[in-house]
């Protein structure tokens, strides 16, 4: 089986990241089917540092739940 090469997933993902998740994901574990180990890890480098569905690290902190005082079970 011959690999296709990692840009060629760069671009076919980066254009269906605008479109729908669903086939992003599907999109993405093909790629990972297909590709080299040394390749695979290239791919996911990318995907962690240039891939516009990333979340704003602001949003990842914690929540903090505050409970009322009074107000008990």
């Amino acid at each position: 089986m011959r690999t296709v090469p990692v840009s060629y997933y760069q671009e076919v993902l980066d254009k269906i990241s605008h479109a729908d998740a669903r086939v992003f994901r599907k999109e993405l574990r093909k790629a990972f089917k297909r590709l080299l180990p040394e390749e695979r890890a290239e791919l996911k480098e990318w995907f962690r540092n240039a891939c516009l569905c990333k979340v704003p690290q602001a949003m990842l902190a914690p929540i903090r739940i505050e409970q009322r005082a009074g107000k008990e079970g």
